[in-house]
């Protein structure tokens, strides 16, 4: 449940991490030889520990362990929403249209050197500058950028951050 928690996982991904992975299966206390709970079986525990009351308790104690430990659990996340540029297709309607609708316009069928050069993957977005403070100390909207390419965004558990953190301080 704590790795459920942590992860997000549901009973089925826990039930095939707790086997795939070592540092997992050491964790919740199994040997190389023993097989994790089937999922049935960790929704089954959920329930019951749920009905008695005993999740609050369990967190409040896993809780406790980490601050001896000397680490502090957060929920959130960081998201860094960066966007990689990529070079801008002049298309016509024509062509746009195929592409929103998942498919290669005829000409470029045809011919395969202009094929290899269009991006069809990239989008349009817009992209927000910094705001910026004017003479009068007033505070103005940041710019509205549009860009073309790729989102790349990488998230970071904020719990992951304070784990990391907690012990070099």
């Amino acid at each position: 449940l704590v790795l459920q928690a942590l992860y997000g996982l549901s009973d089925d991904e826990a039930e095939y991490v707790i086997n795939d992975r070592l540092s997992f299966m050491r964790f919740v206390g199994l040997g190389l030889h023993e097989k994790a709970p089937d999922a049935k079986t960790i929704w089954l525990f959920r329930e019951h520990l749920a009905r008695t009351g005993a999740v609050e308790r369990l967190f409040e104690r896993f809780d406790r362990y980490l601050r001896r430990n000397g680490y502090l659990a957060m929920g959130g996340q960081i998201v860094d929403a960066s966007i990689i540029e990529a070079p801008k297709q002049r298309l016509n309607r024509e062509e746009k249209e195929a592409i929103r609708q998942g498919q290669v316009p005829q000409e470029w069928e045809d011919k395969p050197h202009k094929l290899r050069q269009k991006d069809t993957d990239a989008r349009w977005t817009l992209k927000r500058g910094r705001a910026k403070v004017d003479e009068s100390g007033k505070t103005r909207q940041g710019l509205i950028i549009p860009a073309y390419g790729y989102k790349a965004c990488p998230r970071l558990d904020r719990g992951t951050i304070s784990m990391l953190t907690a012990g070099t301080s």
